[in-house]
């Protein structure tokens, strides 16, 4: 059986490699991208496993997004095998960078430690996501200690931004991306049975209900038994072009960017970050290990977030300057001497409902993997796992229906918690940028202003017993979210 997997992300090699260790013997995988690989979330990426440290105040009250959460809590867990197991697969080919590694015990670019800081820089939001953070922690048993924020190895924060709390999350990790990416390329290419095309696919031919072929953008037809739409935020774009009525809901692109730096002066030795807030994930900064004869100098800063109908290759201004000064002013000051060495930008694949989209089709050799949002690199070794499984026939959790990709739009919030959350979520992104209010009224006067501009757009479109998630609020402002 010839298996293909159209996209060469981490979604795409991890599902791949997964493969590899269940299908027959005589199963050949063929995986599509290009291998410059624009606009790759994956690239952009800071390979942070987080799955405690990406807690909000109120977002697990739901079966659902408990489901979820458990789905990343056991992701986390299942990295230190699924490294090893990278290693062994890529043998001599594993990548220079990788030459002295010995997986997630550390001496590379995989190691753990994340440290969560919460400062002053925004509003009492990221106190309640701290708090959420730290119940989570207690209720799930997870090791973690409450720290003097002095204590924290590389922070140095200006003293109007210093943290009044800070934990350290002992089991969540990082990893430098593009050197994992080196890594799974290997394990694939080694094992004699994959190949690599360095293309995009343009669409999908079928006839009498199957897949026959995925068409590619330099005119090529590769036909195969089997195909992964694993493309990320083009995935809606390959569906529309191919005139296939999926049932699927619209995959958006969620624009990031993030920066890496040479800090000579304050290299880091573990993740530094705030809770989420504002719309995005918080402010980071991350290790990025480069090889092992290099000084371990370089810092990953991140990450922006914006939600759009198209692709957009290139980081805006306020994003690179929101994240420079953010990781000289909250994170470390002598950032200010550091080396601006590349910034990334990348589409994060964010679906209308921000849940992920895994699973079968209603085209029996069809599966899709994709909506990952900002945890496609963290959820690695389940989706590896969970994908290969189906494509074998196998069983799976019976909950991850929930995730099947011609589902109808899950719409679990309600629209007075979903105002709410919008609300809380824009004032707090407008205090990150900036925002200093009068001694008057002003704070109240713009929560109630919010409040009415977003209660109306509830109105406009319909959304009388739900809500709208908070980072769609604009794709259904101007009508690119089907209601």
């Amino acid at each position: 059986m010839d298996r293909i997997i159209l996209g060469n992300g981490v979604v795409g090699l991890s599902s791949a490699f997964g493969l590899l260790r269940r299908m027959p013997a005589n199963d050949r995988i063929v995986v599509v991208g290009k291998a410059s690989r624009p606009g790759s979330a994956t690239l952009a990426a800071a390979a942070m496993l987080n799955s405690f440290a990406e807690i909000e105040a109120g977002g697990l009250e739901h079966e659902i997004d408990l489901f979820r959460f458990e789905l990343s809590h056991l992701a986390t867990r299942m990295w230190p095998e699924f490294e090893l197991s990278l290693i062994a697969a890529a043998g001599s080919r594993l990548p220079h960078a990788c030459s002295k590694c010995s997986g997630c015990a550390g001496g590379g670019c995989f190691s753990s430690g994340t440290y969560v800081v919460n400062n002053t820089a925004t509003d009492d939001l990221d106190d309640l996501n701290f708090d959420a953070i730290l119940k989570a922690l207690d209720d799930f048993n997870e090791q973690h200690a409450l720290i003097a924020p002095g204590d924290i190895p590389g922070y140095k924060p200006q003293q109007r931004y210093r943290a009044t709390r800070a934990l350290l999350i002992h089991n969540e990790g990082w990893f430098n991306p593009r050197i994992m990416v080196e890594k799974m390329e290997a394990a694939l290419v080694n094992s004699g049975r994959v190949d690599f095309v360095d293309a995009s696919v343009d669409r999908l031919v079928h006839e009498n209900g199957m897949i026959r072929g995925a068409l590619l953008d330099n005119g090529t037809l590769l036909e195969g038994d089997q195909f992964l739409l694993a493309t990320g935020a083009t995935a809606t774009d390959v569906v529309e072009r191919s005139e296939l009525d999926l049932g699927m809901q619209r995959v958006f692109y969620g624009i990031g960017t993030s920066l890496e730096i040479r800090s000579a002066d304050a290299p880091l030795t573990n993740v530094i970050r705030t809770p989420n807030r504002g719309l995005a994930c918080g402010l980071y900064t991350a290790p990025y290990f480069q090889t092992p004869e290099l000084p371990n100098d370089h810092v990953l800063v991140g990450a922006s977030n914006f939600v759009a109908p198209t692709i957009h290759f290139h980081g805006r201004l306020t994003s690179v300057e929101t994240l420079m000064s953010g990781a000289i002013r909250q994170i470390n000051s002598d950032f200010y001497r550091a080396d601006l060495i590349r910034v990334n930008v990348g589409a994060r694949p964010t679906s209308q409902d921000t849940y992920p989209m895994l699973g079968p089709t209603q085209v029996a050799n069809l599966f899709v993997a994709t909506g990952t949002k900002r945890d496609g690199f963290h959820m690695a070794p389940l989706i590896s796992d969970v994908m290969s499984a189906m494509m074998c026939g196998e069983a799976v959790d019976e909950r991850l229906a929930w995730f099947r990709p011609d589902r109808k739009v899950i719409r679990i919030m309600s629209r007075e918690e979903a105002v709410k959350k919008a609300v809380r979520h824009q004032i707090s992104a407008a205090y990150q940028h900036g925002f200093e209010p009068a001694t008057t009224r002003m704070p109240e006067q713009l929560e109630q202003q919010l409040r009415s501009v977003v209660e109306k757009l509830h109105d406009q479109v319909g959304a009388e017993d739900w809500g709208i998630p908070p980072e769609m609020l604009d794709m259904y402002r101007y009508g690119h979210a089907k209601v």
